[in-house]
């Protein structure tokens, strides 16, 4: 609809004040708003494992792993396993980080181990070197066969505050070997955590004895300990695809990887929104 033209006087002039609030004035175009997404912006952000890492900084805690193998029932071989990882022990800069305890169980072994978790994939590496033949060794060492059969990690967990052993010792399960024990995928970490919490219970029994003393502590409260056949049957060929081997393990905890988020691939959102 076409505006009216402006009213004028009859003589030519322009309308007097008061008319003039009746002449329609024409805007001008409004400025268009521009509209800021604020998920478009870079900003700092705090990711979750930041916020983890700060309430721990400072803290103490400690790991825990749990590992099997299988190794001949001679007490000359038990000697010999437990004199080199007590040397290897002995050369690390603070021994008393590194606590845990060793069975010997008929054909099997289980070693319970707590410290650091840099410190534990170190001990994880010796007991490894253990299950490896020694045809040309370094000056100092000696030539051997494999001491111990492949190493099985059967629990890993970290970020515990309270440590369950005080030192390191092995001890020699005295029971005979049972009725076997079924494993199945639906059962294998019930058999699993059931070994794992003796130990850790057995170990907290005895951790206010003097070190000196904690192998007889061990020895008196063996009846706390896993039976033979709860051992044996976590280090059966059954078993083996339920549990992770050293060199699986040491693919997934410990070798450097890179890991991209998916979150980080969509941030910043790209700027360019429309809606």
């Amino acid at each position: 609809m076409a505006e009216a033209a402006p009213q004028t006087a009859a003589d030519g002039q322009p309308p007097a004040e008061g008319a003039a609030s009746t002449v329609r004035r024409r805007r001008g175009p409004q400025e268009v708003q521009e509209v800021v997404d604020e998920l478009a912006q870079e900003t700092k952000r705090t990711s979750l494992l930041q916020a983890v890492e700060t309430q721990l900084k400072g803290q103490p805690h400690v790991s825990r792993i749990l590992v099997g193998f299988g190794v001949v029932d001679d007490r000359k071989v038990h000697d010999q396993i437990t004199q080199e990882f007590t040397v290897w022990r002995k050369k690390l800069e603070e021994t008393d980080d590194l606590t845990g305890f060793l069975v010997f169980a008929n054909l099997s072994a289980v070693h319970f181990l707590e410290g650091p978790t840099e410190l534990l994939f170190a001990a994880l590496e010796k007991l490894q070197s253990l299950a490896v033949e020694v045809e040309k060794p370094q000056p100092g060492e000696a030539a051997r066969p494999a001491l111990i059969g492949p190493v099985r990690i059967l629990h890993f967990t970290e970020m515990h505050g309270v440590r369950a052993s005080t030192s390191w010792c092995t001890h020699t399960h005295t029971g005979k070997k049972g009725q076997e024990v079924q494993i199945e995928e639906n059962n294998s970490a019930e058999l699993m955590f059931k070994v794992y919490q003796k130990m850790l219970l057995l170990c907290a029994k005895v951790k206010d004895n003097d070190p000196s003393g904690v192998p007889a502590a061990y020895k008196k409260a063996a009846d706390g300990l896993p039976t033979v056949d709860e051992i044996a049957v976590l280090l059966g060929k059954v078993a083996a695809e339920f549990f992770f081997s050293y060199d699986e393990f040491e693919k997934v905890f410990v070798a450097p990887f890179n890991l991209v988020l998916h979150s980080e691939l969509l941030w910043p959102m790209a700027p360019a929104l429309s809606y």
